[in-house]
C-alpha cells in the first residue's frame, strides 16, 4: 500500500499562487493611496444639485445673499393684508381697493347665523341657517349636542343664502346648523 504523503505543488501552481498574491497586494496598495473626493474638489465649485443631501446647514447659508421669493416682494409694504382686495397684484396690499372679480373682492364683514334643530330617534331631522338680506353664504356646518349618540347625516349650501344640514339622534338632543355669510362681490362689467 502506498503512503498518503502530501504531494508537492507543481511549478504552474506555484506561479499562479504567486501571481494571485501580487495582484491582491497591488490592489490593496492602490486603494490605500486613493485621495478622498473632498480633497480633489475645490471649495465652492459644485452646484447645488451635486451636493449630498443634508450637507448644507444654516451655518453655511449666507442670508444676505438670498433674494426675496418673487411672490413676496410686496409683503414688506402690506400694513393690513386683511383689507387687500387683490393681494396677489397689489403694489401695497394694505391700500389696494379695486375689485375686478369675485375671487379678488374683499370681505368687509362676516355674519354668523345658526338655528337649532331638535333631533328624533324616529327619523332624520333637517334644518337651514339663513343669511341676512344682502349677504351670501361662504361656509357652514353642523354640530350635534351628544357626539357619542347623535350624528350629522349631511351638510351643504342651501342655494346662495343658507346652509342646510340633516342629522339623527336621541329624542331631546339637538343639532345646531351654522352659516357664515358675507357680502356678495361686486363684479365689474
Amino acid at each position: 500500500m502506498r503512503s498518503a504523503r502530501p504531494r508537492r505543488p507543481s511549478a504552474t501552481m506555484i506561479v499562479a499562487i504567486f501571481a494571485l498574491v501580487i495582484a491582491a497586494s497591488g490592489t490593496a496598495v492602490a486603494a490605500s493611496q486613493l485621495t478622498a473626493g473632498d480633497k480633489l474638489i475645490k471649495k465652492g465649485s459644485l452646484s447645488g444639485n451635486r451636493l449630498r443631501n443634508g450637507t448644507i446647514t444654516g451655518k453655511q447659508v449666507n442670508l444676505n445673499k438670498l433674494g426675496k421669493v418673487p411672490s413676496a416682494t410686496n409683503a414688506d409694504h402690506a400694513t393690513n393684508a386683511d383689507h387687500a382686495t387683490n393681494a396677489d397684484h397689489a403694489t401695497n396690499a394694505g391700500q389696494a381697493t379695486s375689485a375686478t372679480t369675485a375671487g379678488s373682492a374683499s370681505i368687509s364683514r362676516l355674519a354668523y347665523e345658526s338655528t337649532t334643530v331638535p333631533l328624533s330617534s324616529s327619523g332624520p331631522a333637517a334644518g337651514t341657517a339663513g343669511c341676512p338680506a344682502g349677504l351670501d353664504v361662504v361656509a357652514g356646518g353642523a354640530k350635534v349636542s351628544d357626539q357619542f349618540s347623535d350624528f350629522v347625516i349631511d351638510t351643504a349650501p342651501a342655494g346662495q343664502t343658507g346652509w342646510a344640514a340633516s342629522g339623527f339622534g336621541s329624542d331631546g338632543d339637538t343639532m345646531i346648523v351654522s352659516a357664515i355669510c358675507a357680502p356678495a362681490a361686486q363684479i365689474a362689467p
